[in-house]
């Protein structure tokens, strides 16, 4: 199943995300006939239990579709719309169809009104959400977490960018919502800001890879001074030094992938948000200086995916947001030594 399902995800991205779709997209243009496409192969379910009308694989197969996405640099919201059926699904709630996407919601306020739900507040710079139908997000209310399935047409919101050209948009709520649309969240899901890093780490690692395919490629082409400057030491350097750092991300994030709806949840996806930004920030400024001016031009592809993962540092949290988690979970753990907390962590994770 992992294999039909990402052979059919690759096939699909390396033919219809073409660098003119990605211009198009970041110049408002939102690609309608992919996500058809994308919405009709069924990826937009694969978390989804299949006693839910979902595929059934396991979470690391169908998160694995990320990285894929983020490796053709997918101008669309699967990722968000993946974790959002699995929210829904997990809360008993209605799958609308259709583009969703997530954002924050623990600053929202809740507060009963009869049998429904009052939310008012901010949700800031949420993933394509003027592309959307719908906003998914957990709140709690009276202790609880809670699923609010939010319909954008009813929302007043700022429209904004990131890096990339792509939707962020900051939303005013103060709505009653439907009984339907508000529904208690049976078990811990670790909060939409987790499952939004976790997405964005799998995304990283994909385009990361992507970026240091095009160097390779580029250090190879490219000649200066009578022979490929992919000979000269100093660029095998960086490109060493960015193999080092996209393995180890990615390696990060198949982990956190793995260990989803484990106890050891909570600790990989900080690893692997905290391992995917420092790698970003490495990755992306060596391919631009291996590039040269040409990397930063509009015509170039390199942009697009440099764009995106610098873009991506702060969404759901910072390395730096990420880093101190770890460390506040290591001050408070029982164990006797940093290594027997790292390794219990982990053996918490591992599948059985």
């Amino acid at each position: 199943m992992e294999s039909m399902i990402h052979d059919m995800a690759e096939r699909l991205f390396r033919d219809h995300v073409t660098h003119r779709l990605r211009e198009k997209a970041a110049s408002g243009h939102c690609p309608e006939a992919l996500w058809t496409q994308i919405e009709e192969a069924g990826l937009t379910m694969a978390l989804v239990p299949e006693n839910a009308g979902g595929f059934g694989v396991p979470p690391a197969e169908a998160l694995g579709l990320l990285r894929i996405a983020g490796a053709h640099g997918l101008p669309l919201p699967l990722a968000e719309t993946l974790i959002a059926n699995a929210v829904l699904a997990t809360a008993n709630m209605a799958l609308p169809g259709g583009r969703l996407t997530i954002a924050e919601g623990e600053a929202l306020r809740l507060e009963r009104r009869g049998k429904r739900v009052h939310a008012s507040g901010h949700l800031t710079l949420v993933p394509f959400a003027r592309w959307a139908n719908r906003i998914v997000t957990i709140a709690v209310l009276d202790g609880t977490d809670h699923v609010l399935s939010l319909p954008v047409k009813v929302l007043s919101f700022a429209p904004a960018q990131d890096l990339a050209g792509m939707p962020r948009d900051d939303i005013k709520l103060d709505h009653t919502l439907a009984e339907t649309d508000a529904v208690p969240l049976p078990r811990p899901m670790g909060g939409m800001r987790r499952l939004g890093a976790l997405i964005r780490s799998l995304a990283t690692a994909g385009a990361m890879e992507t970026i240091l395919e095009m160097s390779i490629q580029y250090a190879n082409d490219r000649v200066q001074f009578g022979r490929p400057i992919g000979k000269f030491q100093a660029i095998q350097h960086n490109l060493a030094t960015m193999a080092g750092e996209t393995a180890a991300s990615r390696t990060a994030a198949e982990m956190a992938a793995g260990s989803y709806d484990t106890p050891a949840f909570a600790l990989t996806v900080a690893a692997a948000k905290a391992r995917a930004g420092e790698a970003a920030e490495k990755v992306g400024a060596l391919a631009h200086q291996i590039h040269g001016a040409i990397g930063y031009t509009q015509e170039h592809t390199l942009h697009h995916f440099t764009k995106r993962i610098w873009g991506w540092r702060d969404d759901f949290g910072t390395e730096l947001d990420w880093t101190r988690e770890l460390g506040r979970a290591a001050l408070s753990s029982p164990h006797d030594t940093f290594w027997h907390f790292i390794t219990d962590s982990a053996a918490k994770g591992a599948p059985a």
